[in-house]
């Protein structure tokens, strides 16, 4: 099942507050990449699209898209905040401690949808 660090946790809440779903609905959406030349991209989401595969954890939610769903069944969302406040996404699995994949996907916290 796809889960989030406590670090990733975190970050999905303060994003999810920027958006007009806030906290009480607000997350972040997971769906394939490929137009962006990735695997999967990432964006601040008020609430789930139609079909959409909602996971909450610790507060934060999560909406996959369900073209996504399954390739993202058995890996970890990780995230980082450098020190301008660029937060860093990566996907790891539960067996490998350190993230892979995503990790030039970036926000700045600056998000208009």
């Amino acid at each position: 099942m796809f889960t989030l660090t406590d670090d990733a946790c975190i970050v999905v809440k303060a994003i999810a507050d920027t958006t007009p779903g806030g906290r009480e609905s607000g997350g972040i959406r997971i769906y394939d990449g490929a137009d962006r030349g990735t695997d999967f991209a990432l964006e601040p989401a008020s609430g789930p699209e139609e079909g959409d595969i909602v996971l909450e954890q610790s507060g934060a939610h999560i909406f996959l898209a369900p073209d996504v769903a399954e390739d993202l069944s058995e890996f970890v969302l990780a995230a980082s905040v450098d020190p301008d406040g660029v937060v860093d996404f990566s996907f790891g699995t539960a067996e490998k401690a350190a993230p892979r994949g995503m990790s030039e996907v970036r926000s700045t916290g600056n998000h208009s949808h």
